[in-house]
């Protein structure tokens, strides 16, 4: 039996074949981008309307940038012109006060040279016939004050007037300290300290005098110690930490 080879064929193409085939090469052509000149002339449309919207928005806001160096211009010249009124007011406000100081300075210097002229003659009366060197420092610096201020210099008179009332205010500072010194002259202790009550309400004093200072005032029934007498005046601490002088009237024993 022989055998006969049939040259190859291929199959006759069935209805799914078909289909297949046609929705594959559909596909393919359907992702592939159009070129026509169409879709070149619409691009180019966009591409020119992009371009005039950005142009006319750059016009936009140059305007506004022209209009915000305006209204700066305007407002630094307003500033500008402000500032120079405030100036002039300034200037003015100084120039018066200027004047008022001048009056002022003077009749400071009158009144400073008057009370100074009042210290000396107190502290001159202090004094008596001794030769303080204050007291002459102090007359001697008043005596050029006086020069002074005839001659307009103010602020040097003012000067001379202070030194010289600082020179009377150590001199009498001196005086009263050599007072004191010489009221506590005399003073006699007692050979053990003696208890005292307070009669009636009473000061406690810096000195045996009724001329010192007051430190404190002591209530009636008030606890003290004495420790020396001068006078009529008792040197005496309370039991509360106060210590000066008390009038021997003012007490009684315990």
């Amino acid at each position: 039996m022989t055998c006969h080879r049939h040259p190859f064929s291929w199959p006759h193409p069935t209805p799914a074949l078909l289909c297949l085939v046609t929705m594959f090469f559909g596909s393919a052509c359907l992702k592939q981008p159009l070129s026509g000149p169409e879709e070149l002339s619409r691009a180019v449309a966009q591409r020119d309307a992009t371009i005039r919207e950005l142009e006319e928005e750059n016009d936009h806001q140059s305007f506004q940038l022209i209009e915000r160096e305006a209204l700066i211009k305007q407002l630094e010249q307003q500033l500008l012109s402000k500032q120079r009124l405030l100036d002039d007011s300034i200037h003015e406000v100084v120039r018066v006060k200027a004047k008022q100081r001048s009056l002022e300075s003077r009749a400071e210097a009158a009144s400073e040279m008057a009370e100074a002229e009042i210290a000396l003659k107190s502290f001159r009366d202090k004094a008596g016939k001794t030769s303080r060197p204050e007291l002459i420092a102090a007359e001697q610096l008043l005596s050029i004050a006086t020069k002074e201020f005839e001659n307009e210099n103010l602020g040097g008179a003012l000067y001379l007037v202070s030194q010289a009332k600082s020179q009377i205010k150590i001199g009498t500072l001196k005086l009263s300290e050599r007072a004191q010194v010489e009221e506590l002259q005399g003073e006699t202790p007692f050979a053990a300290p003696l208890p005292l009550m307070v009669d009636s309400r009473s000061n406690v004093r810096e000195g045996p005098g009724r001329g010192f200072k007051v430190l404190a005032t002591l209530d009636e029934g008030t606890h003290i110690t004495a420790y020396s007498t001068k006078g009529e005046w008792l040197r005496v601490k309370s039991d509360d930490g106060w210590a000066g002088w008390i009038h021997r009237s003012l007490v009684s024993a315990i």
